[in-house]
């Protein structure tokens, strides 16, 4: 009760655009049908960036961390996987799905105080339908943003050697599935596939909300 009245409060205080008030009320079932399946190279994305809905939910989730956003597109990642990995969960013997976000560096996570794509794989750990490692990879080296970079060459440079996976595990059996927010250039993507291939990780499958 205190925090729906602290919440009319600061409403009053700070009106919110009509695009917030109107993500406070969307439900997982009025988010699938914004659903805009795309393929780029060997990502797949989720959304349309361009869609001011979309754009906004992005922003309110890696800068506000919002969590009903959060839960919203957990909610539309895990219906996409369960119906995609459908009969991969059935019929590969042995092999072991693990969904991983995408990791900041220490320092960037510091500044910002949470890593957006952990709150996604907060959430889908509560549906539990899959298993989520936030542990496997790690950016070693910070660095600038990408969008700060001019051309894909320079975001290439800036990204490399950027990432390590740490395990003693054999990871030849293990699906892993990359999440992240939006699709550019797909430069830190493709290193950090890299990376997941030189640890013997044969299965990746990329994810992005949007592109």
């Amino acid at each position: 009760m205190f925090n729906s009245l602290f919440k009319k409060i600061l409403d009053l205080i700070f009106p919110r655009r009509g695009l917030e008030l109107k993500i406070d009320s969307l439900s997982p079932e009025d988010l699938s049908e914004k659903l805009h399946i795309q393929e780029s190279g060997d990502v797949v994305s989720l959304f349309r960036y361009k869609d001011p809905l979309i754009k906004q939910m992005v922003w309110l989730l890696k800068y506000k961390r919002n969590l009903h956003v959060a839960q919203l597109f957990a909610s539309t990642l895990n219906d996409y996987l369960v119906e995609e990995l459908s009969d991969e969960i059935v019929f590969s013997e042995g092999v072991k799905i693990v969904i991983i976000p995408l990791p900041l560096s220490k320092k960037r996570e510091r500044e910002r105080g949470f890593n957006q794509m952990k709150l996604i794989t907060n959430e889908l750990k509560r549906l539990g339908e899959f298993t989520i490692d936030t542990d496997l990879l790690i950016k070693k080296k910070h660095t600038v943003p990408q969008t700060s970079l001019k051309n894909k060459a320079e975001r290439t440079r800036n990204i490399k050697g950027a990432f390590e996976v740490r395990t003693k595990n054999d990871l030849k059996k293990t699906h892993v599935i990359l999440i992240d927010d939006v699709l550019t250039t797909g430069s830190t993507l493709s290193e950090v596939q890299k990376t997941l291939k030189e640890a013997g990780v044969h299965n990746i499958s990329c994810i992005t909300l949007a592109h």
